[in-house]
């Protein structure tokens, strides 16, 4: 490879971009060592390859294309700018060398090697954007300081990195270029935080993500557990190539359509789901055509690969399609107003007859798409479920890890570490954290909340979202001493913020052109007499500081997250006395979350007219469950309420029970007590009904609700069985299990236990026929010793997790054992029970 002469000049040329961040000589020594090391590794790469295809070229005429690769990287004089202008995109880079030197093959006086000299300079681009993503540019000088002594470490990462990344030719170059877009764009998630520098404010989804969990009527091919109705997400997906996932807000439906993308991108797909990793994901976001047509195929590289669409082949994702080597992912229906989602029914049906052998993901918010909504095109159906009780200390675990891998100094790895101890105990003692919780990116707040604020967490969801703004709003700034040449006070920001919110819910839209925004900010800042500056520059201040509004796509503006845009609409709601306007959009999805949060904005007058409005409209409207399930969700954010319209309240709830879909037994459970002793004076008969009351009882959390859930434990039906089995996440396992499963039709069936901790309950099931156990990976196998304490057990699925067989040693050959791909067995038992590998 000429001595790396040309990677040791792309080294150089790099070292430009921290170096000059870093005054001692001996870090500056270290950095550049780091990268000349990093430059052995990339020729490492290459030499192999110029080895296989280009072996009978004479070695002069290699070095002759080695040299000119060089030359073409050294006049080119990269920059920081030049590389992240356009996604850290291979393409892009390729592009913007050649037209810096767009001779140097002639000039070079390269023939036969002037095929390698293409390569070799696409091959670099490649590697180099995977490098720069690897090693320290973009970080302070201090930090990188520090972070420099994590070279070996630095160095290892970037190795498996470069092994991931494949040989680029001919008409591929074009889906690789889009694979490692789609990696760069979508591996990351949306960071709140005030203490972070801003090259942390986004971590790895990969390192960060979940396995969700699921419900719904599946039929899975060779299943370990039985069918209670219950699955993670990646189960659901081997089964199915339509998938409908309906669920609320903040349950991390847009995070799971990245996943899938990034995992496919990345090859990262194992067992059952191996073969996606030869499929192309194409992610479309609804929200980003709510004001224009929906995508043809040739348009739906606009979200991620637009930058590179120009130079796609004819036809080629119309023939991914085709071909069955794709997957359309397509992201929040409810993004869209109501009377366009038939449109998207109609462009979703259009897809699936054209291209059927393609797969399709499609995520909603339940009310604004029913179960049935695909039904015709046989889309599977899943309901996305809270995380459960095991499930939130991984997440915050999993969180930690993220925010850990994105640390450069040793001290604040230490404090992540308390932060995270002190968050997990707290979720343990307090039941309100445990609820607020469950949801993943209430879970992510509180995760910052902590290590921003300590220990003073809030109590609920209004007080939630109103400390996420003003840590968003204020103190990232104050605390980081940030200041420009315009300042604007958080109330100032928070006016504009909910004033821009309010009107785009008002115009049943979730984003708006970006010059429309800049309009409104105008119009606004007409009667705010204390800011001077244009609303140019007001609408940048709060694009780049703010963390709430961004623009997803050039000339397009939304809210980062809908639940705050709903959280400042309903407070421009009521600062309007718009309390008329609520009441009579109140049963739509658009604006039923606003007003559940108007009720908390409220003051007691605009409070008492609002759920009065609610109630009174109920009695006569096509719309009354609708509405007073409404005003019942207004119970979890109403501080304050009279004695009478309470009272009216509790009747309108009564009548809603028992609650018959679990969407009414999510909002019941969201108003605590104040429903739980109506549920218990309800006398809930068919199947549904039994299932959502003990859903809301659950719920609740409360532990009177256990009497309730245990009048149903003699209940034979399959959808009650479900929901006895996921209420046992909710409470202490011991409890749970001495006062509904022991003496329980289904505990002596069928149990599923994904907690560890619950193993210690298991020996009380004396009767128990069928054990499932599926647990995130630990360090230490769970040893299955328990086991020889449950006599009347014949069959064991081991879906996930790492085990200790050795002692079902000696146990009868009539209890079969089944072993998920995804488990790790650490030891096996020398005879006994019969063990079945699953494929």
């Amino acid at each position: 490879m000429g001595n790396n002469k040309f990677l040791s000049g792309v080294s150089s040329a790099l070292i430009g971009f921290g170096g000059d961040r870093l005054t001692q000589s001996r870090a500056q020594r270290s950095f550049r060592r780091i990268w000349e090391q990093a430059a052995d590794l990339l020729s490492a790469r290459l030499e192999p390859l110029i080895d296989k295809e280009f072996r009978d070229l004479p070695a002069n005429e290699v070095r002759a294309a080695v040299d000119a690769v060089r030359t073409t990287f050294d006049n080119a004089e990269l920059t920081e700018a030049d590389l992240f202008a356009q996604d850290l995109d291979a393409g892009y880079l390729e592009r913007f060398l050649r037209e810096q030197d767009p001779t140097r093959k002639e000039r070079a006086g390269l023939s036969g090697a002037g095929g390698l000299y293409d390569l070799l300079l696409k091959q670099s681009c490649a590697y180099l954007i995977e490098t720069v993503q690897a090693l320290p540019i973009a970080t302070s000088g201090s930090a990188l300081a520090e972070l420099l002594g994590r070279d070996r470490q630095i160095l290892d990462e970037l190795a498996k990195l470069l092994e991931r990344v494949p040989i680029r030719r001919g008409e591929d170059d074009f889906e690789l270029n889009y694979r490692q877009l789609v990696a760069n764009r979508l591996d990351h998630v949306e960071f709140f935080g005030a203490t972070l520098e801003e090259s942390s404010r986004r971590y790895s989804l990969s390192v960060a993500y979940l396995n969700l969990t699921v419900s719904g009527d599946f039929r899975l091919p060779n299943r370990v557990t039985a069918p209670s109705g219950l699955a993670r997400v990646d189960q659901v997906l081997a089964s199915t190539d339509r998938l409908f996932i309906r669920g609320e807000a903040g349950l991390g439906k847009t995070t799971l359509l990245q996943w899938i993308a990034v995992q496919c991108v990345r090859q990262s797909f194992s067992g059952r789901l191996e073969p996606w990793n030869r499929m192309t994901p194409f992610f479309i976001p609804l929200r980003r055509h709510a004001a224009g047509s929906l995508p043809s195929p040739e348009l739906f590289l606009d979200e991620v690969g637009r930058n590179i669409a120009a130079e796609m082949p004819r036809d080629w994702v119309h023939r991914r399609l085709r071909s069955g080597q794709a997957i359309v992912l397509i992201d929040g229906v409810d993004e869209l107003a109501d009377d366009r989602r038939e449109e998207a029914r109609t462009w979703l049906r259009s897809l699936v007859a054209a291209f059927p052998r393609a797969r399709y993901v499609v995520t909603s918010r339940p009310a604004a798409a029913p179960p049935t909504w695909l039904g015709g095109e046989e889309f599977t159906v899943a309901e996305l479920e809270p995380m459960s009780r095991a499930d939130v200390p991984v997440f915050i675990g999993r969180w930690h890890d993220a925010m850990r891998d994105q640390s450069t100094r040793t001290s604040e790895r230490q404090d992540l570490d308390e932060c995270e101890r002190q968050l997990k105990k707290a979720f343990g003692e307090h039941r309100h954290l445990r609820l607020l919780a469950g949801y993943p990116l209430l879970c992510a707040l509180l995760c910052a909340l902590n290590r921003d604020r300590g220990a003073e967490l809030p109590k609920n969801r209004m007080e939630l979202y109103d400390v996420a703004l003003q840590m968003m709003l204020e103190r990232r700034d104050s605390e980081r001493r940030i200041t420009g040449t315009l300042t604007l006070s958080r109330t100032d920001k928070k006016v504009l913020l909910r004033d821009l919110a309010y009107w785009l819910i008002r115009n049943d839209r979730a984003s708006a052109p970006s010059e429309r925004v800049r309009e409104r900010i105008r119009k606004k800042l007409a009667s705010m007499a204390q800011i001077s500056a244009d609303a140019e520059t007001v609408y940048r201040l709060l694009l780049e500081r703010s963390g709430l509004i961004r623009e997803p796509v050039e000339g397009n503006t939304d809210f980062v997250h809908r639940s705050f845009q709903e959280f400042l609409a309903a407070d421009q709601a009521v600062e309007n006395d718009d309390i008329g306007v609520l009441i009579a959009n109140a049963y739509t999805d658009i604006w039923s979350e606003v007003v559940v949060m108007a009720a908390g904005h409220a003051s007691v007058r605009q409070r008492e007219e609002l759920l009065s409005g609610l109630l009174d409209r109920s009695d006569g409207d096509f719309h009354r469950d609708a509405l007073r399930l409404v005003a019942a969700a207004c119970m979890e954010t109403s501080p304050e309420l009279s004695p009478r319209l309470r009272h009216r309240v509790r009747e309108a709830t009564a009548a809603l029970l028992p609650p018959k879909t679990m969407e009414a037994a999510n909002v019941l459970a969201r108003t605590g007590s104040f429903t739980l002793d109506l549920l218990a004076r309800s006398t809930p008969i068919e199947e549904n009904e039994v299932a959502a009351t003990i859903r809301a009882a659950a719920l609740i959390g409360d532990p009177a609700a256990l009497s309730l859930i245990a009048r149903f434990k003699k209940d034979t039906r399959n959808v009650v069985a479900m929901e006895l089995f996921r209420a046992f996440e909710q409470f202490d396992p011991l409890e749970y299990t001495r006062e509904v499963l022991v003496g329980s039709w289904h505990a002596d069936t069928f149990l599923a236990v994904d907690d560890p901790d619950f193993i210690r309950i298991l020996p009380m099931l004396k009767q128990l026929k069928h054990l499932s156990l599926a647990f995130a990976q630990t360090d230490a196998p769970i040893r299955l010793a328990f086991v020889s304490q449950m006599p009347a057990l014949t069959e064991i699925d081991l879906v996930s997790g790492r085990f200790d067989l050795s002692p079902l040693t000696g146990l009868p050959a009539s209890l079969t054992v089944r072993i998920s791909p995804q488990v790790t067995v650490t030891a096996r038992p020398g005879f006994g029970p019969t063990l079945v590998q699953l494929p």
